[in-house]
């Protein structure tokens, strides 16, 4: 396969297996053009150095972990196109902070992602107390657009993620959907065709086919990412998300270098 993956996990997170290098050497096992490293990166919003050992990499890491990935990219320059990334949540008021921490990183891209909608976490079992799938859905999209106008990420990550536990409503194409997407759009901000879905209970990609449609219509850039945590899952279902994004209208991949945004055909 010549795709490229552009989000990927270790062990370093806490939830998933293996090393920076079992993901290169799935990624050369796949024949990938390029792989993506992408783990968590620590959560600057919380308090300590190492807050949720089983939700993201310590603080005190994060130097380690860059380092790493730039060693691993000279090492198999010859081989695969190694991206270094991260994987850095969207919460309001922390983005100072997490820009502080990618700086100097010499970053290929920055995936941003909205796992935490004012303190409660996408992947409880409960939603908060007289709070709706509506009202979560909305709230989302209004974090998602957020995020995009920060210029912090590269691509916005797993968009419809509420969907894995139950808490996407029925209806999902509303006014705050396309408010968002146009808003995506006018930013040039990427997204992601996110395969781990078909992988857990949503057992639907991120996002959507309806979703990745209104997305092609506007002209928004989008990557292959298998959100893998174990590195047998790298580039996992990217024949069927490639087929997928033919039927939403897209034609091209986008493709990430040192912050820079350039196409591949699909």
């Amino acid at each position: 396969m010549n795709f490229e993956d552009y989000h990927t996990h270790h062990r370093r997170c806490g939830h998933a297996s293996g090393s920076l290098r079992d993901v290169v050497e799935a990624a050369l096992e796949q024949n990938l053009h390029a792989i993506g490293l992408s783990d968590h990166a620590p959560m600057l919003f919380l308090p300590g150095d190492h807050p949720q050992p089983g939700t993201a990499m310590a603080k005190s890491e994060f130097g380690a972990y860059v380092r790493e990935m730039h060693d691993l990219k000279s090492e198999y320059a010859e081989r695969v196109v190694v991206n270094v990334g991260v994987e850095a949540d969207y919460v309001p008021g922390s983005v100072d902070d997490y820009r502080a921490l990618l700086a100097g990183g010499d970053f290929d891209y920055v995936i941003g992602s909205v796992h935490f909608i004012d303190g409660w976490h996408l992947f409880q079992e409960q939603r908060p107390d007289g709070v709706t799938r509506e009202d979560l859905w909305d709230r989302a999209l209004v974090l998602t657009r957020e995020a995009a106008e920060t210029g912090l990420f590269s691509i916005l990550g797993h968009l419809d993620v509420l969907k894995t536990k139950g808490h996407l409503p029925d209806r999902v194409d509303t006014p705050r959907l396309h408010e968002t997407l146009d808003a995506v759009a006018d930013l040039g901000v990427a997204m992601e065709l996110n395969t781990s879905g078909w992988r857990k209970s949503a057992n639907e990609c991120f996002p959507s086919l309806a979703i990745l449609k209104l997305a092609a219509k506007r002209g928004i850039p989008v990557v292959l990412g298998s959100d893998a945590h174990r590195p047998e899952d790298v580039a996992a279902d990217f024949p069927r998300a490639a087929a997928l994004l033919r039927e939403a209208g897209y034609g091209e991949l986008a493709s990430f270098s040192r912050g820079e945004r350039a196409t591949r055909p699909l």
